[in-house]
């Protein structure tokens, strides 16, 4: 039987990402193969254009090429359209709208003050202290915001902080005011939005190198115990490898859906407990006409829990994402029960509407090769715990990647997650390969 120099469990971004730096050697080469559990590529990052159609691309999970900038490695497959735009979560007149729950439309000098508010509050979580003891974003924020002695104005101020949560995928009750903002690793938060979605796009650069995947693989035990590790799937075949890279999402490996032996060290468990892993699901809501302004790209609705509606007027389509605490509700409810609610939280602003005709409805949380959406710092994890995430195990014969362990750079993104496969592609070619470039292994 074949004996693999590495076995690449997930073919996310970071599995992709490690598969590219294998085939980036054209002198040399190893034997490896990428198992996927899906029947499909790209994990997190999944264009649909089956629900809708082709012409309707819908990404149920990551959307954006985030952090833009040049040296992002997803740049140079990326083809420019003019339909693509960077999405911005500060309020803009021409392109959003902010109703309260009554169905009025908050006036602009209202909301200018609500964000000033916001930024205030934030800025003592931006300015937080190394040394204090750590408290959750909300803790530092919430006496001053309950002591705003206008209700509009506080409910306004509740929504800004709602995009936080939104963006973190987790509640603020959850998020470090000691790591607030550091997930994005001091690259600037700029979120460019592509036609035919960031699924299509990350299947596009799988494609261009031949990379060895085998789909409808369900890993299920890694064993580390000897020299040579064995790995077996759900369907009871098994494969032999020299090295391990492991690259599925954290919340899979919080429910210890793959069966490690020997049992990882106490330093990786607790960094897995400690390191935060948010849900952020979507429901796409198709109309058999538009009823809002087509210019718009925005449509909120103040309430306790506030509504982020992303507007797609091309295809009569409205977007809501829900995250933390009440997209996990969501996902207790069936599809047509959280279809009614919008229904009638829109009916309010827009009396006229129709009922919709066709939805799409992620969940995330419950997909059991993800259980959940990506990473983020909750109480109790810092840089340290993302390093630990990274180091390997086993005396080195399981090796880490994946968005949640991209300790150089950001979290939480597809970008990170090539990067981190790449790191661990490097590293383990520099493993096999000596200082004269001979194969070791």
């Amino acid at each position: 039987m074949d004996i693999y120099d590495v076995i690449i469990i997930g073919c996310g971004s970071a599995g992709i990402g490690a598969g590219i730096e294998f085939e980036k050697m054209t002198s040399k080469s190893i034997n490896y193969l990428i198992l996927e559990a899906r029947n499909r590529i790209g994990g997190r990052a999944y264009t649909d254009i089956t629900t809708f159609g082709k012409d309707i691309p819908l990404d149920h999970g990551a959307h954006y090429i985030c952090h833009h900038e040049e040296n992002n490695f997803l740049r140079q497959f990326y083809v420019p359209s003019e339909k693509d735009f960077v999405e911005s979560d500060y309020y803009d007149n021409s392109t959003m709208i902010i109703y309260d729950q009554h169905g009025a439309i908050i006036e602009d000098e209202l909301i200018n003050k609500a964000t000033k508010c916001a930024d205030d509050l934030l800025a003592a979580a931006e300015e937080y202290p190394n040394e204090a003891l750590d408290v959750s974003v909300f803790d530092l924020v919430n006496t001053q915001l309950e002591a705003i002695s206008d209700s509009r104005l506080k409910s306004l101020v509740k929504t800004n902080l709602s995009y936080i949560e939104c963006h973190e995928a987790s509640d603020m009750k959850q998020l470090s005011s000691k790591l607030y903002g550091k997930g994005e690793g001091d690259l600037p938060e700029s979120d460019l939005t592509i036609t035919d979605g960031l699924g299509t796009l990350v299947q596009h650069i799988a494609s261009k190198y031949n990379l060895p995947i085998k789909l409808n693989s369900i890993v299920t035990d890694i064993d580390a115990s000897n020299d040579i590790v064995r790995v077996t799937t759900k369907n009871n075949e098994f494969y032999l490898c020299r090295y391990v890279l492991l690259t599925v999402p954290l919340g899979c490996l919080k429910s210890n859906s793959i069966s490690i032996k020997p049992s990882l060290p106490t330093w990786k468990k607790d960094a897995i407990d400690r390191m935060g892993f948010g849900l952020l699901n979507k429901v796409y809501v198709q109309f058999s006409e538009l009823f809002w302004d087509a210019t718009l790209r925005r449509i909120t609705i103040v309430e306790d829990e506030s509504q982020f509606y992303y507007c797609l007027p091309e295809y009569r389509m409205l977007a809501l994402f829900i995250s933390g605490s009440m997209a996990r509700r969501f996902e207790q409810k069936t599809d047509e029960q959280i279809v009614r609610e919008v229904f009638h939280s829109l009916q309010r602003i827009y009396p006229k509407l129709t009922y919709p005709v066709k939805w799409l409805i992620t969940r995330w949380g419950s997909d059991p090769f993800s259980q959940g959406s990506y990473s983020s710092f909750h109480l109790g994890s810092d840089l340290n715990t993302v390093k630990d995430l990274s180091r390997e195990t086993h005396d080195g014969r399981i090796c880490w990647a994946g968005e949640h362990t991209n300790y150089n750079g950001c979290i939480g993104y597809v970008d990170s997650g090539f990067e981190s496969g790449m790191r661990e592609g490097k590293r383990l070619l520099d493993s096999f390969f000596g200082k004269d470039n001979v194969l070791t292994s």
